[in-house]
């Protein structure tokens, strides 16, 4: 030591003796940034930095002990003949540690092996590409391959008594042994179930996806579990097999149970300026008959309209994804262009073919009295409703990515003295296109009606198709866009075309913002005429963010209002995003 350093030394030691150490770290002989990270995420030295030692020689005993967590870094990233050293630099505070890195080459996985040999699955059957870099992760994952494809072959007790991974120092690669013990084959014994009070157990049977004396399957158990959550009905779903594997390969299984509540009520509040106030009252009961068959009552009492309906839904009609839904509804709507009252009943089956594509069909009557209209009447109406809707949005109520496609065909039959038959089409797209990590939504949608087959003076006038609402066309008087007759009132058309556009801005995790654009109109003929000209409405909007979906607060404005019809602007009040 030279008598500069002496010196320095001595200036230094009693901040080492009574005071923190303060120090910095490198890494000398990293040029990949995504290791350097990892190997700073290693260190202790890096972790502890804003906790420093009491001396000098504690932080060597830190760095010392800190090599052990940068060589299992180095090996995480395939680097099985690295070196690595470090030097302490206390010529002037802070203390400087420099790790010194010599990384070597990245060894290659080349040869993987499992005994018994007959259980030998290829390294592509375990997802592994030889000749890429031997991770410890790629290993580990390989072996739960492994294990999951036991399982799911009928081995439920497969495990491994060791894994032998061995590092070729010549040839610089990286060879693994899996010595597996497999188990007995199994297959699905008799089942007990526990906890169901108030189900019936052939219920519960009837959602179990295995059938007894089949090869073992885990994709079967978690098919049962879903099946049965699936129905609401239980808080708590387990299934459970013996720990250690029967003589005779035949697993008893258990299905223990939790009844979750089976009735529930709800009420809501709503509020715009076309309709005036309103809430909304909804009781369900999950459990009818004890076999999962629900009976749902809703109401929603506005100020000018008044609807209530009775659904009786029963579960896997016939099929496994497949309801039976009897409805019951009553309605009456005060409107610029009628007034309606009508009562109907209606059974549908509803079927889910995937987990993206669901389909309705049925028939409904439907007994319409319309009056204060351009042709006042008592209806009798015969519809046979299709419905068919592909989505694959993330949420319904507030969706941030994916698109929705759904269209509904009406045929109804008007019973009269002289019958005749016209079809009401619906059609709408919406794409949802996620920016900034969900932060901000651009939300599209387009919306097509058209009614054919018949004239529209022949057509109820509350059958029609009409726009201006919070969800067609905002900012115009509701359902007032239509071809109008002479007093300015509607009438009601036979197309509609509607598009809207909306930018979604989330703030914060309760608050969000929303600015939007539509543009459209309704037209007397069955296809819409785009030489007709299209109303237009922009407006903004705030969301208030709940565990059941967002609260909508919306104030459009109308950029074509029509004189002595439209207001300056509309506000909006109810749950769940406009589309």
């Amino acid at each position: 030591m030279n008598i500069k350093h002496l010196f320095i030394s001595l200036f230094l030691l009693p901040f080492f003796l009574y005071g923190n150490v303060e120090y910095t770290v490198s890494f000398r002989g990293v040029k990949d940034d995504e290791l350097l990270e990892s190997l700073k995420g290693s260190s202790s030295l890096v972790l502890l930095k804003d906790h420093p030692p009491k001396t000098l020689s504690a932080l060597k005993q830190r760095a010392e002990s800190d090599i052990g967590n940068i060589v299992n870094a180095l090996h995480n990233h395939a680097l099985y003949n690295a070196k690595i050293s470090f030097k302490l630099h206390t010529e002037t505070p802070p203390v400087h540690v420099e790790y010194l890195v010599t990384q070597g080459p990245v060894y290659p996985l080349t040869f993987i092996q499992i005994s018994p040999a007959h259980f030998s699955l290829s390294a592509k059957q375990l997802g592994v590409e030889l000749g890429t870099a031997a991770t410890p992760k790629k290993i580990a994952e390989a072996e739960n391959v492994l294990i999951e494809w036991m399982n799911a072959n009928g081995y439920p007790y497969a495990h491994l008594v060791d894994k032998e991974v061995i590092a070729d120092q010549k040839s610089k690669s990286i060879s693994v042994h899996f010595l597996l013990k497999s188990g007995p084959q199994a297959t699905f014994g008799a089942t007990t179930v526990n906890g169901n009070c108030k189900v019936l157990e052939s219920y519960i049977r009837k959602k179990i996806q295995w059938v007894e004396g089949e090869i073992f399957d885990p994709k079967k158990i978690t098919s049962t579990i879903n099946k049965i959550n699936a129905s609401n009905l239980f808080s708590l779903v387990q299934i459970t097999y013996p720990e250690e594997p029967p003589k005779d390969g035949v697993l008893p299984m258990h299905i223990e149970l939790d009844e979750a509540k089976h009735s529930s009520i709800a009420l809501g509040l709503s509020y715009s300026t076309q309709r005036g106030p309103g809430f909304t009252v909804e009781w369900e009961n999950r459990n009818v008959r004890r076999i999962g068959n629900r009976l749902f009552f809703d109401a929603n009492i506005l100020q000018l309209t008044q609807r209530a309906m009775l659904e009786y839904v029963i579960p896997e009609f016939r099929a496994e994804n497949q309801d039976l839904i009897w409805t019951v509804e009553a309605e009456h709507d005060d409107t610029e262009g009628f007034n309606e009252t009508w009562v109907s009943l209606s059974g549908r089956i509803e079927r889910k073919l995937n987990r993206y594509t669901n389909y309705s069909y049925g028939l409904q009557y439907k007994h319409l009295v319309v009056t204060d209209a351009d042709t006042d009447g008592v209806y009798g109406l015969l519809k046979a409703p299709i419905h068919w809707r592909w989505s694959n949005a993330n949420d319904c109520l507030d969706p941030t990515k994916g698109m929705t496609f759904y269209n509904k065909l009406i045929p109804t039959l008007r019973m009269s003295s002289t019958p005749f038959l016209y079809t009401i089409g619906h059609f709408s797209l919406s794409s949802y296109l996620p920016m900034n990590k969900d932060q901000f939504v651009l939300a599209i949608r387009a919306q097509f009606g058209t009614i054919f087959g018949t004239k529209r003076h022949e057509i109820p006038a509350s059958e029609r198709l009409y726009a201006g609402s919070e969800t067609t066309l905002r900012g115009y008087k509701y359902w007032t866009v239509s071809p109008l007759d002479t007093n300015n009132d509607p009438i009601g058309g036979r197309s509609l075309m509607v598009y809207s556009l909306e930018g979604r801005w989330r703030m914060n995790e309760n608050w969000g913002a929303v600015l939007f654009y539509d543009a459209g109109n309704v037209f007397e003929s069955p296809l819409p005429r785009f030489d007709k000209k299209m109303l237009q409405s922009i407006g903004v909007g705030a969301r208030y963010f709940t565990p059941v979906g967002p609260i909508r607060m919306d104030i459009a404005f109308p950029l074509n209002p029509r004189k002595g019809i439209d207001n300056s602007f509309q506000f909006y009040f109810s749950i769940g995003q406009s589309f």
